[in-house]
């Protein structure tokens, strides 16, 4: 079995009942898997096979995950790209999966046209919509007049193979491609029915990005492996999130802290009919107690998680009766997942002690993508080293309390300051700098950029924030910036970021 049979196997056996809707175009699962193996035929007739990558630069859309379940029936493997990623940026990812080809929707038209003829892997260009490049070949042309059947892949197509590669950023400044297994989803998409009890009468909104780890396997997958109807949001706004709510009657939705946070403060907040939903579920960053309280008052709870794009995502998750009690913590361990707390040596810590957490089981990665280094540093004996630090409490309840290699999180993105460095560096007015992240209202956390000018130049703040422009993703550019004759460096000569932390927040 593989991800790509779910389609199939739903329209088997319930073809007429309601599972796609995005916009004005609803799909049933019958539809929706005859649309999937069209595609399919397309990507074989331009000779894709087993193990082949194909690149996708999309908002959301049903088209998004026609594309992923397509590339899953015939074995070939999808590279998700994060549309926020500057073009530099999104070369480097395309030249290290090299892909066939690329859709893309026509928001980033842009940013394709930026990419052509700089990946020599890439011999298509497939327009989502009207919009790009003419001479790019429209989705829905393309796929028009194929053959309907189940597609026939040239090799068998397992829980072992690869499904996608999701590039996450590196500490070394360079993104690393997380395969994920198609065996990966699965496990990932059973943790969840054990957790939150998915089944086919729920209406799922996925109004995340489906690049994102959290988006694609919270919001969508365990909603196509039960049948759930699955309410598709091209980019989030928060009244339309709330009119979808009520008009779909939406069971549940998942987010990041910001977007509930969004969703308060316009007037439909109070006015939306929430009756249909039973949770909310958040993560990418602790959830604020105000922010659970505001929506306690309108029924609403939440579920809270912690998980990784190596762990395809769930690695523990928080109950809605836990929500206040427990808050602060990330819950436990999902119901096929462990977890440790581990020393600097590798050695199990005891309850109360803080280390680095430690995850296995079905749904974490074996490797990542052209990196055997790089995986035989971040996995010991199948166990995962998140770079996470935190303790586990009498209970049974983890708690992150630091990150390890000084990762921080913006909106839900992970940001690695050693990235940003980079770029920051390579400006001539600046001859040092270290960048951390601050606490900040709406982001949970901003970069701020400590800088060392060159000496005799004259450099603003301003100037710093524009020569990350088209660099850098925008939640990676930092918001602040201030200037010092000299960083605080060890004896080895790295920035000691925690006498940053303790100067800078307050």
């Amino acid at each position: 079995m593989n991800i790509g049979e779910w389609p199939t196997r739903w329209a088997a056996r319930y073809p007429d009942e309601p599972y796609i809707l995005y916009g004005d175009l609803a799909f049933t699962k019958g539809e929706f898997n005859a649309r999937i193996n069209r595609l399919a035929h397309a990507f074989q007739e331009m000779g894709l096979k087993k193990g082949d990558r194909f690149a996708a630069l999309l908002a959301n859309s049903h088209v998004f995950l026609e594309v992923l379940l397509a590339l899953n029936k015939i074995g070939a493997i999808m590279v998700p790209l994060n549309f926020r990623l500057a073009v530099p940026e999104l070369e480097y990812i395309l030249n290290d999966s090299a892909p066939s080809g690329l859709i893309y929707s026509p928001e980033f038209a842009e940013a394709a046209e930026g990419l052509r003829g700089k990946v020599p892997s890439l011999r298509m260009f497939l327009r989502e919509l009207e919009g790009g490049n003419q001479n790019d070949p429209l989705y829905e042309e393309w796929i028009a007049g194929k053959p309907e059947d189940e597609p026939v892949p040239d090799a068998e197509v397992t829980l072992d193979d690869v499904q996608f590669i999701m590039y996450t950023s590196g500490t070394t400044g360079k993104p690393k491609g997380a395969a994920i297994l198609h065996g990966n989803t699965q496990w990932n998409a059973i943790n969840s029915i054990h957790m939150y009890a998915f089944d086919s009468s729920d209406v799922s909104i996925a109004c995340a990005p489906l690049f994102h780890i959290g988006g694609l396997a919270v919001s969508a997958f365990p909603s196509l492996y039960v049948g759930a109807r699955v309410v598709i949001q091209r980019f989030f706004n928060p009244v339309e999130t709330l009119q979808l709510i009520e008009r779909e009657k939406v069971t549940f939705m998942f987010g990041i802290p910001v977007m509930f946070l969004l969703m308060t403060q316009v007037p439909e907040f109070e006015t939306t009919d929430y009756s249909s939903v039973r949770f909310f579920i958040a993560g990418g960053a602790p959830c604020p107690r105000s922010l659970i309280e505001t929506w306690l008052k309108h029924g609403i709870t939440f579920n809270q998680g912690y998980g990784m794009t190596e762990t395809a995502t769930a690695i523990t998750a928080l109950r809605t009766e836990d929500a206040l009690r427990k808050l602060g913590s990330c819950g436990k361990p999902v119901f096929h997942t462990d977890i440790k707390i581990v020393d600097m040596e590798g050695k199990e810590l005891p309850q109360g002690e803080m280390g680095e957490v430690w995850v296995k089981g079905p749904n974490v990665i074996r490797e990542y993508w052209k990196l055997p280094e790089a995986t035989a540093e971040s996995f010991t004996d199948g166990w995962l080293h998140t770079g996470d630090m935190g303790y586990i409490d009498e209970e049974g309840y983890l708690y992150l309390v630091d990150r390890r290699k000084d990762m921080y999180i913006s909106g839900g993105e992970n940001v690695y300051p050693a990235e940003v460095e980079d770029v920051l560096m390579s400006f001539e007015k600046i001859a040092d700098a270290g960048v951390i992240g601050i606490p900040d209202e709406k982001w949970g956390e901003v970069g701020l950029a400590v800088v060392v000018p060159t000496p005799g130049t004259e450099l603003t703040e301003e100037e710093v924030i524009a020569f990350c422009q088209g660099k850098l993703a925008k939640y990676k550019i930092p918001k602040k910036v201030v200037f010092v004759e000299a960083l605080p460096r060890t004896a080895t000569g790295k920035i000691l970021k925690k006498e940053l932390k303790a100067q800078y927040i307050k």
